[in-house]
């Protein structure tokens, strides 16, 4: 449970930490009033074991936080930051209060049994402010943004743009290190909200998952999803073969499987 890797200042007054399990980021964003945490970690064990090392920067009390998405790896936490209003996207509030509670009874069975209890000690906590497409927010002496750019892990995504650091916390719309995950992704959307971070032109792209990365690791991804995509259209229009397609996909068998299986779900 020990952090994959210590602070890591990949701007000026923005930092990150990658933490095990799920190798998953935290991003954290000063300004001179505000600072803006995103994600919270899984439980409140792991949350409480963050605001510690959060006490380590040179930096006041988390006074905002923000949800990239609504998977609990990212957001469970919050409890432990009671008090502190909570930003999300209003699609990213509507999945915790109808699928978080299944989605926290059905965790026990992908996570180690020591962190049980701390899985029934933690609770929901649903964003407090919303928005849907765009939301700035001021830190003193510096903007930041909240963006829904589109479909893809997710419907509610959010990323956070750091305009003057040149910064983009991109949560789960982009991995590094392991495939992305489709389980609740829209795999025929996703290449083109990839594609619209060009326009913010970052410097630093932080993953939900995996060292940070730059334009030209989003623009790989970016290229693999859209291979996906092409792949999908090809299948569900009766032109390839399932199987042709897993042999053909830039990605691990399950992962091509699970997104064949959206993409009929959820077509273009």
């Amino acid at each position: 449970m020990a952090a994959v890797t210590g602070w890591q200042e990949v701007a000026d007054q923005v930092w990150v930490r990658r933490y095990d399990p799920y190798d998953v980021n935290v991003t954290v964003i000063a300004g001179q009033r505000q600072v803006l945490l995103v994600d919270v970690r899984t439980t409140l064990r792991e949350a409480a074991e963050l605001r510690g090392h959060i006490a380590e920067l040179p930096v006041g009390p988390v006074s905002l936080v923000a949800f990239t998405h609504a998977h609990l790896d990212h957001c469970l936490g919050a409890g432990v930051f009671a008090g502190v209003p909570v930003w999300g996207t209003v699609g990213c509030r509507d999945a915790l209060l109808a699928l978080g509670p299944g989605h926290l009874e059905s965790m026990p069975s992908w996570v180690p049994e020591e962190e049980h209890a701390h899985l029934r000690a933690s609770h929901l906590v649903p964003p407090d402010h919303t928005f849907r497409d765009r939301q700035r927010l001021g830190l003193g002496g510096r903007e930041v943004e909240l963006l829904h750019p589109g479909r893809g892990h997710t419907d509610h995504d959010l990323v956070v743009h750091v305009p003057d650091a040149g910064v983009l916390v991109a949560g789960d719309l982009v991995e590094v290190g392991a495939p992305p995950q489709f389980d609740d992704a829209y795999p025929y959307q996703w290449p083109a909200t990839l594609a619209a971070f060009e326009g913010f032109d970052p410097t630093v792209i932080v993953p939900g998952h995996g060292a940070v990365t730059d334009h030209l690791g989003v623009a790989r991804q970016q290229a693999d999803l859209a291979r996906l995509a092409t792949l999908c259209r090809e299948v569900h229009g009766g032109i390839r073969s399932r199987e042709s397609a897993v042999r053909r996909s830039p990605f691990p068998r399950a992962t091509t499987e699970v997104a064949l299986t959206r993409a009929a779900d959820r077509p273009a």
